[in-house]
């Protein structure tokens, strides 16, 4: 199917010009396609992800391929179908992929439609674009995971347990301890979100230096130990001591899944510590305006229920690693502080809420 790109000048919102999305970005990609022959047929898949509604070229943001192209000035762009917020990019020429990359709508599109805005009107700020041909929420359209086919189950009804051979009740939640974090040097002032992330020994150097592919999302564990906090008991604090690569994962260029057998594996090397979370990689630079997708948060409200089980995001590209953890707040998934506990006093410090490395 092919897609347009429409842009909507002025509060008003009026239509201002039509332009494929295919010719628009293909510029963008001239250094990718030069030192091929022939001409490049270019594949994009969008993902009914929802990213940020609004582009501003004074916001980083991450880089499409040309990077010294975004222009300056108080210019405001949104997004009107940010519910489809990630794109997938593939260039075939000579019989085979030259280049391919996954974005995020506004990062790859965002440069190009605000140089084409100052061309159109220079003084006006308020802009607004979409990609035409979409389904809308209210269609049904958009994909569902379907649930997995069981063999050799039986349906129980709890409500007759007592004339049954056995009973059924909630199994006991194990007793968190207290941690006093003022005896790992963290500033109590600093850390208001749900769950405090301690990285101990060797851990963040797994975690940025461990061997990622950037073909396809990876992921897997965290290992280690939960506490409650000793200023605020409601709040928690997890220590990982080790991160485990997920086996028998389910994976593809732009999303992430563990199976039963990655649990099996995991809970083999699992011992006497908690599992305290997962991580998983995006194959884009960070945004500040996106983090978890809406797949990832469905896999962790489903699967990380405890309310101090953390998800960890890597971005990864080929010249920077930068880790964020989330955890479950409410409604939404509220960013972690981080605090390395790594030998290396160069390292060991606090930062809020992400660490990054090049």
């Amino acid at each position: 199917m092919a897609l347009d790109i429409e842009l909507f000048q002025g509060e008003a919102r009026q239509l201002v010009r039509t332009e494929p999305l295919i010719a628009l970005l293909k510029p963008a990609f001239a250094a990718e396609t030069a030192p091929f022959k022939g001409r490049p047929r270019f594949v994009l898949m969008l993902r009914n992800d929802p990213g940020p509604d609004t582009y501003e070229p004074e916001t980083p943001a991450t880089s499409a391929p040309s990077e010294t192209d975004t222009p300056e000035g108080d210019l405001h762009l949104t997004n009107l179908r940010a519910d489809f917020g990630y794109i997938h990019v593939a260039i075939h020429m000579e019989g085979r992929v030259v280049y391919q990359k996954p974005y995020s709508v506004n990062s790859l599109v965002g440069p190009v439609l605000a140089r084409l805005a100052r061309e159109i009107a220079p003084e006006e700020p308020r802009w607004a674009f979409r990609i035409a041909g979409l389904p809308s929420p209210e269609d049904g359209e958009s994909a569902q995971r379907l649930p997995p086919v069981v063999d050799g189950t039986d349906d129980i009804d709890v409500s007759r347990s007592t004339r049954l051979p056995f009973g059924i009740r909630p199994a006991a939640e194990p007793e968190i301890p207290l941690l006093d974090l003022t005896e790992y040097g963290v500033t109590l002032s600093d850390t208001g979100a749900p769950v405090t992330v301690l990285l101990g020994t060797g851990v963040q150097r797994s975690l940025m230096e461990m061997e990622l592919s950037t073909e396809i999302e990876e992921g897997g564990f965290l290992v280690g130990r939960a506490f409650r906090r000793a200023d605020d008991p409601a709040l928690h604090a997890v220590i990982v001591d080790e991160v485990l690569p997920a086996e028998h994962s389910g994976a593809s260029l732009m999303h992430f899944t563990f199976t039963g057998d990655s649990f099996r594996a995991m809970s083999r090397t699992l011992g006497d510590r908690q599992l305290v979370g997962w991580y998983h990689t995006h194959l884009f630079q960070t945004e500040r305006t996106i983090g978890l997708s809406r797949t990832d948060i469905d896999l962790h409200r489903d699967t990380f229920r405890r309310p101090w089980q953390v998800a960890a995001l890597i971005n990864l590209t080929s010249r920077r690693r930068v880790l964020t953890c989330y955890a479950s707040s409410d409604d939404w998934m509220a960013p972690c502080p981080i605090r390395n506990l790594d030998d290396d006093p160069d390292s060991h410090r606090s930062t809020h809420p992400s660490l990054g490395h090049h």
